[in-house]
């Protein structure tokens, strides 16, 4: 017993008998105050453990050597005819890729944006039209003068079918046409003579003195060669409504031929020819697909182009809406709620598409576009299950 009472004398927190303590009002209100911040801090820390933690760290995109990035887009151009809008694809490393078709669909549409035509995948090997040598030329020719706007509707009217070339004088191709369209059109005119036969006749139009013309005849290119027939050049195949080119070689004997195979038509129901094409209707274009590209700094460049054509670039219009326009694969609607949820900072409307819905105007000659944007791989890895990546 003497070793107990010896221990118990080393107690700090010696118990008085029931009977010696007194309650008061302080020590209540101590009390109190002591129990609520001691559950506040229970509760506060209970959450802080239940809510998630992230870090953030920038590091090297570690994708395997090689992997190519899909780039999707869906642009509309009110005022780029499809006929001649194409895709460059270029990077940093050098490499250089011209009018992509495979993978891009084109729609006609127009300037309200609007869908005017058949969506359609360009196949890219259009043949190349052949011309008469640059130094062959035919005496005593009875050059024509190019009609204006004052007489184009007159001579429309006056012959069930006309051929017109609408050219600029300072394109090379519509220089390297010249000699044989004056050519073709003095021998059409001299087989198919006013007096006794009219079904066909030749005409052209300078587009640098009748600009209104040719823009109202949804001219962008030239040369471009147009078929009017009882003073429209307007077509319906398989419901859709088109106009008549002229698509082939660029040569006398080809210009004459194909005159041949038009006059017996003069005045009968449309029928195609095999050098025709449709030409667009409306001015703009909708493109629309997906390009792969290696994960180093590069550009899209959309433009029109040809080969056998020129442009005056005073007359591009680039105004354009992006409908869309994103990198890599969309996530799935419960994905990308799951991304939103883990990402510290939540995700925008915009995070994946920063260009969606936007417009932009050209407001004046030769204005273009250039737009740039930063692409950053996200990946976000929880502490239990698989990690989410986009871009």
């Amino acid at each position: 017993m003497g070793v107990k009472s010896r221990i118990k004398s080393i107690d700090f927190y010696k118990k008085l008998p029931t009977d010696l303590t007194e309650s008061t009002l302080t020590g209540s209100f101590i009390s109190i105050v002591a129990a609520t911040v001691m559950g506040i801090l229970l509760v506060l820390e209970l959450a802080s453990f239940l809510q998630i933690q992230s870090s953030m760290q920038l590091v090297v995109d570690s994708s395997p050597q090689n992997e190519l990035l899909k780039v999707t887009f869906n642009i509309s151009f009110p005022a780029l005819s499809c006929e001649f809008a194409t895709l460059d694809v270029s990077d940093a490393l050098g490499k250089k890729r011209m009018n992509l078709t495979k993978t891009i669909r084109k729609t006609p549409v127009d300037l309200n944006l609007e869908s005017a035509g058949v969506t359609y995948v360009d196949s890219g090997t259009k043949q190349q039209p052949k011309y008469d040598d640059e130094d062959k030329w035919w005496d005593h020719l009875d050059l024509t003068h190019p009609i204006s706007h004052d007489d184009f509707q007159t001579t429309l009217a006056h012959y069930p079918i006309v051929v017109i070339n609408f050219y600029a004088p300072w394109c090379h191709w519509c220089q390297r046409l010249e000699p044989a369209w004056e050519a073709a059109t003095k021998e059409i005119h001299e087989k198919y003579p006013e007096a006794t036969d009219r079904r066909i006749r030749f005409a052209k139009i300078d587009c640098t003195a009748e600009a209104d013309l040719c823009r109202n005849n949804f001219i962008t290119a030239f040369p471009s060669i147009r078929v009017f027939r009882k003073a429209h050049d307007d077509i319906y195949l398989n419901g859709q409504h088109e106009h008549e080119a002229y698509t082939g070689d660029r040569t006398k004997d080809a210009l004459v031929a194909f005159a041949d195979s038009l006059a017996p038509s003069a005045g009968q129901p449309y029928l195609k020819h095999s050098n025709l094409s449709e030409a667009p209707k409306t001015s703009g274009c909708n493109l629309a697909g997906f390009v792969l590209v290696k994960k180093v700094p590069g550009t899209l460049h959309f433009t029109p182009r040809s080969e056998h054509h020129s442009f005056d670039h005073n007359w591009m219009n680039m105004s354009h809406a992006v409908n869309s326009f994103y990198f890599g694969a969309l996530p799935s609607p419960s994905k990308y709620h799951t991304l939103k949820k883990l990402h510290p900072l939540g995700l925008n409307s915009d995070w994946l598409d920063k260009l969606k819905g936007q417009k932009f105007f050209s407001t004046s000659p030769q204005h273009t576009h250039e737009h740039y944007t930063q692409v950053v791989r996200t990946t976000i890895q929880p502490l239990h299950g698989g990690k989410g990546s986009a871009y």
